[in-house]
């Protein structure tokens, strides 16, 4: 089976590349990069690197109903951890990794920091659509059929997105939970004795943990906190289109369905965004504004370097703050397996 996975990971991420290098010429491309002026690319780098803050910032807040005041360096470090994770491996391992090294840390429930992860990635979701819907309110002279495309893509996610909000509400209430629990009963006889009390404790208490728990004014908090996230990342893709040839006819507000696109390959669970990323960035550039080919390819490179960068710096970093290794990451895919079928909860 494992080597079935690298077989796929290995055809589809080469698939992706291959249309992404398709007619494009490579040198033309790296001498296109090097006549950007430093300046944007630094600046991207810092505006990524600064937007963990905000990010940290907000899952203090989702957790907050089972800790008051968590350090936001320690959110920072496990995020940028996360990311890390993310670069390093497939299948987006750092995501529950980071609620899991959290919660030890924090002394919480791996449940409780499982579920922060789950509601977070939602109101990623629909914080993203939202605002690829709004932003169409104001883009103008682009009747890109892919544009449309796009836009009606998200007319359905909206509606899923927020079934999934209203099924978790729904399912923690008080009628609801009396059948989920017979549920995660009844599913556990397939799970073997040693563990099932374990693994039903978990997945009770994790899925209680999907409803949020927030006051009026910290929830106000949280989605003002969810829209500065992803409003903070459009200058810096537009700042870095400027210093290519075909920024000078993209405004910022044109950048938005373009971000999108970008948020989305990010979430392919490819190592890296290898191809994921790529395909879809000049798929976007070239639909989206007519961008010609190698510049397409140029601009995409070098935000797919940038952002490496600002993964792996701070994630390595962050390693060395909290103490941890290398080592920890190529364990993580066996950690966060058992983690399902253990239970911190006292």
């Amino acid at each position: 089976m494992k080597y079935i996975k690298i077989f796929l990971i290995i055809a589809i991420v080469g698939a992706l590349l291959y249309l992404f290098l398709q007619d494009v010429d490579l040198r033309q491309v790296m001498g296109l990069i090097k006549k950007i002026n430093p300046l944007y690319p630094i600046v991207f780098f810092i505006g990524l690197c600064l937007q963990y803050f905000i990010r940290s910032y907000r899952w203090g807040l989702l957790l907050k109903p089972h800790k008051k005041k968590i350090p936001l360096f320690t959110l920072y470090n496990y995020t940028v951890i996360g990311f890390l994770i993310n670069i390093l491996l497939p299948g987006r391992l750092g995501e529950p990794a980071r609620g899991i090294l959290l919660a030890n840390e924090e002394k919480i429930s791996r449940s409780s920091g499982l579920a922060s992860i789950v509601l977070e990635r939602l109101i990623d979701a629909f914080m993203i659509v939202l605002l690829f819907l709004t932003s169409l309110f104001f883009v103008k002279d682009n009747d890109s059929k892919f544009l449309g495309e796009l836009k009606n893509a998200a007319y359905i996610a909206v509606p899923i997105i927020v079934f999934v909000f209203v099924l978790f509400y729904l399912l923690n209430t008080e009628k609801a939970f009396h059948w989920v629990e017979k549920v995660v009963h009844f599913f556990s006889k397939f799970v073997p004795a040693r563990i099932r009390e374990r693994a039903v404790s978990f997945m009770i208490n994790f899925i209680k943990n999907l409803r949020l728990k927030l006051g009026a004014w910290d929830l106000v908090k949280l989605i003002f906190a969810s829209i500065w996230v992803w409003l903070f990342y459009v200058p810096f893709y537009w700042l870095l289109m400027q210093g290519f040839e075909f920024g000078a006819r993209v405004n910022l507000v044109d950048t938005i369905p373009y971000f999108g696109i970008i948020v989305l390959a990010a979430s392919v669970p490819t190592p890296g965004m290898a191809g994921s990323l790529d395909a879809a960035s000049r798929l976007g550039l070239e639909k989206l504004y007519n961008v010609e080919t190698n510049q397409a390819a140029a601009y995409t490179l070098l935000v797919h370097f940038l952002i490496i960068a600002a993964v792996v710096i701070p994630g390595l970093v962050a390693l060395w703050t909290k103490g941890l290794d290398l080592k920890t990451i190529k364990t993580m895919n066996t950690d966060t397996r058992e983690s399902k079928n253990k239970n911190e909860e006292k």
